[in-house]
């Protein structure tokens, strides 16, 4: 684990394995650990870098308000000061929306990219409604109550029971998020843009990945734009963690996108 401070934030990474660089960017109230069932096999080929984002994790957050450009420019001032030129990158859930943005934003960066459990679509009107109570529980009950309602929705029902310990290591990670940098990355994800049209117009390789029965973004809400240049996976049995739902699956999935490429 290593500490970079970008701004006025501390961003915590870490790197493993040699080769073409991979970014893998973690969802809302998670971390780098949410990548550890896949991270160590992709670094055979790879070199793999994983990122607390700001608020989350190891990494602190001391500005607010912020916004999705912000998290991503987090990232590319990152990849900067380790002298990383183009990379993959792959982001969960919220981490793809950060992704679409340094892919709008900083395309001399990206290679390709992959969403995972991750949408181009902004919120609903009744979406955002969500977000500020969300942000409103949060202020009032602390993080921790909203970790455990959170927690169970972002597993398949099928899986709470024989992934427990994942679970639990999913809401122990949760806990431990900054509260206020919860509250603001909920706003920042209320107000992020439609990206559909610049996702259905890009010209690098991009992998959409659905989890079967996921409750926090549907199959359809995934695969919003068809294109050439665009693969889509469904993962059966899983919700909104395939990382840790199906581990194997997911990794064969990156593995077999990536190989795809260098051909």
């Amino acid at each position: 684990m290593n500490t970079i401070k970008i701004g006025n934030n501390e961003i915590a990474y870490s790197e493993m394995g040699l080769g073409e660089p991979i970014v893998l960017l973690h969802g809302f109230c998670g971390s780098m650990a949410y990548w550890d069932k896949v991270k160590e096999k992709l670094s055979m080929n790879y070199r793999v870098i994983l990122v607390d984002l700001r608020g989350h994790g190891q990494s602190n957050s001391n500005v607010y308000p912020f916004t999705i450009d912000d998290m991503a420019k987090d990232i590319k001032e990152l990849l900067e000061s380790l002298q990383v030129g183009k990379v993959y990158l792959f982001g969960h859930s919220l981490g793809g929306y950060i992704t679409l943005s340094l892919l709008e934003h900083y395309p001399e960066k990206i290679k390709g990219i992959g969403l995972i459990h991750s949408t181009a679509f902004p919120d609903t009107e009744e979406g955002k409604i969500g977000r500020t109570t969300a942000a409103q529980s949060i202020e009032k009950d602390g993080i921790k109550p909203f970790i455990d309602g959170l927690v169970p929705k972002l597993f398949a029902d099928v899986n709470l029971n024989t992934v427990k310990n994942e679970v639990e290591k999913t809401r122990q990670i949760g806990y431990a998020t900054n509260p206020e940098a919860a509250k603001q990355t909920l706003l920042a994800m209320k107000n992020r843009p439609d990206r559909n049209e610049m996702l259905r117009n890009s010209n690098v390789p991009i992998l959409l990945v659905a989890g079967e029965l996921d409750k926090i973004i549907p199959v359809n809400k995934t695969f919003s734009v068809e294109g050439s240049m665009i693969q889509t996976k469904i993962i059966h049995h899983a919700g909104h963690m395939s990382m840790y739902e199906q581990p194997e699956t997911l990794f064969d999935i990156i593995w077999e996108f990536l190989a795809s490429e260098k051909k």
